[in-house]
């Protein structure tokens, strides 16, 4: 139930006429929301999200289906290939350490024994440790510009792996590269809910995270060329290679920090209407742009909620494959399947395609015909387990690298549980503490799966494999109580609001108080 709070416990404000939250005392109460389990929340005008100056404004305002549809091929165009360029780099970076390890890196840095495992495992420990710090920088600074900073920060970084002549500096390296590049999913995540609604959640976050496979299939290029022609250049071609993705990963960092706006009220290229109508759109989210008070209770429920420790299960297991992938799948391909070196590099193209080409299919499939992104979730996942079962189980050359490379399909169900993150989390210090906590779980994964590649095993490196099947069959579970909860949710929400029948009033823009999912009675979980 939602009521409008007695004006005697307040200070008389005319909540639903707030052109700007400047005009208010900042602890001063203006609105009570009672959640439908019956807890009273008074919100003063610190607690309101930044697009509550646009709220009212933008309330009922008028405007065409064709006005909807070009604004938002007008995001679409603006942000995405931006944010996708970026996110290629990103899996460009961290995949640089399998196509180096087969272009001399290990040699000359003198690594034996489990030491190349480590330099896996390394980054995902600055990864891990720059959650929670980053996550808070995101809320309390604008979204873009520490981004930006960030990235630039991270291609300096590692143009310096290339300077590296033992292990040791490598390694620091790595470690500091984790650090930078845990910016990059919970920025987008965060962009996401700000800029399209809920339903179109999926398909934008399938495009920035599938065509990563962009820089899966580049970087492989570049490695190839590289490789293939290591005796003209001065340097060794792995330290090259470190340093051309460092200029690109500089470049794209100047580019994103003057080019995407903080929030959409900002946004250089649209005009006052357009604000509006992105203001308009979102409402149906129940949840707005950004706030940057810092709220204990949110942080509270996120770790009281049970989906987040889900979440964390979740990625973790996809870590886990993820992390043997990034740096032991080009020697795989090499050891295991045999391909020559240079031809391993090319290999991996294959899976970059996958990455890109899968994501909109199967967010397709959620729009016309299933309904259900985590049905969905479930189909992919049982398509990445069973290709992790050729690969690990059977004995014949051909199926076993069509299982490698259905594990690439596990992109779209990435693609589907952070768009879940974007679409069923609500209350913006709550979001960037479950953004902090599953990704801590897919830095776990990633830092263990590289440790199931025993040297011992090598090529086949079954332990590894059998630790993938073990993972994929959980996340297979995960998924399937996590739909099995919000459909649940929805349906006793819906119950209660029936039953309270006119008692159960909405407050004008209550979308824009930064409720939790808990708290807001409208709230409906994506399914």
């Amino acid at each position: 139930m939602v009521a409008e709070i007695d004006e005697k416990l307040i200070a008389e404000v005319d909540a639903n006429h707030i052109n700007s939250l400047d005009d208010l005392e900042q602890d001063q109460a203006i609105k009570c929301v009672v959640s439908l389990h019956g807890r009273k929340i008074n919100f003063r005008a610190k607690d309101m999200d930044e697009a509550m100056q646009y709220a009212e404004e933008s309330k009922g305002i008028d405007y065409t289906e064709e006005e909807d549809r070009k604004l938002v091929r007008k995001l679409d165009w603006y942000i995405l290939p931006l944010v996708v360029a970026l996110m290629s780099c990103q899996l460009m970076d961290k995949t640089t350490n399998s196509y180096a390890s087969i272009m001399g890196l290990k040699d000359d840095l003198k690594m034996v024994g489990d030491q190349y495992s480590w330099v896996g495992s390394s980054f995902y420990f600055g990864y891990l440790f720059a959650q929670f710090p980053i996550n808070y920088l995101l809320q309390r600074f604008p979204l873009s510009k520490t981004l930006g900073i960030v990235v630039f920060i991270w291609g300096v970084i590692l143009m310096c792996h290339a300077a590296c002549y033992s292990y040791a500096p490598f390694i620091v390296c790595r470690v500091l590269l984790g650090c930078c590049e845990a910016s990059m999913d919970p920025a987008y995540i965060l962009l996401t809910s700000q800029y399209w609604k809920k339903s179109e959640h999926f398909m934008r976050t399938g495009i920035w995270f599938g065509f990563q496979g962009f820089g899966t299939i580049l970087g492989a290029g570049i490695s190839y060329g590289l490789a293939t022609h290591k005796d003209s250049y001065s340097l060794p071609a792995w330290r090259l290679l470190y340093i051309i993705t460092g200029v690109i990963t500089i470049f794209l960092a100047i580019i994103s920090i003057f080019h995407v706006p903080d929030i959409p009220t900002k946004a250089w290229f649209l005009n006052e209407r357009e604000k509006m109508i992105v203001v308009d759109r979102i409402r149906d989210n129940q949840q707005g742009f950004k706030t940057k008070a810092f709220k204990l209770y949110q942080v509270k429920e996120a770790f009281l909620d049970t989906k987040t420790y889900l979440l964390f299960v979740y990625f973790f297991t996809y870590g886990l494959a993820n992390g043997g992938f990034n740096n032991f799948g080009s020697i795989l391909l090499h050891e295991d399947f045999g391909f020559s070196s240079t031809t391993a590099l090319l290999m991996n193209m294959p899976g970059g395609a996958i990455d890109i080409i899968f994501p909109p299919i199967f967010s397709y499939l959620d729009i016309y015909v299933l309904h259900s992104r985590m049905a969905v979730a479930e189909i992919t996942t049982g398509i990445s387990l069973t290709g992790i079962c050729m690969l690990a189980f059977c004995d014949k050359k051909a199926p076993r690298l069509v299982g490698y490379y259905c594990f690439y399909v596990a992109t779209v169900t990435f693609a589907i549980l952070a768009s879940n993150v974007s679409s069923n989390v609500a209350g913006y210090t709550k979001k960037i503490i479950v953004n902090a906590v599953f990704l801590i779980g897919y830095a776990t994964g990633n830092i263990c799966g590289p440790q199931t590649f025993i040297t011992s095993q090598g090529p086949s490196y079954y332990g590894a494999k059998t630790a993938m099947v073990v993972g994929f069959t959980t996340a297979f579970i995960v998924i399937g109580i996590m739909w099995a909860m919000d459909f649940f949710e929805n349906k006793k929400r819906d119950k209660i609001k029936a039953e309270l029948g006119e008692k159960y009033v909405k407050v004008e823009n209550s979308e824009f108080l930064d409720l939790t999912d808990k708290e807001n009675p409208e709230f409906r979980y994506s399914l």
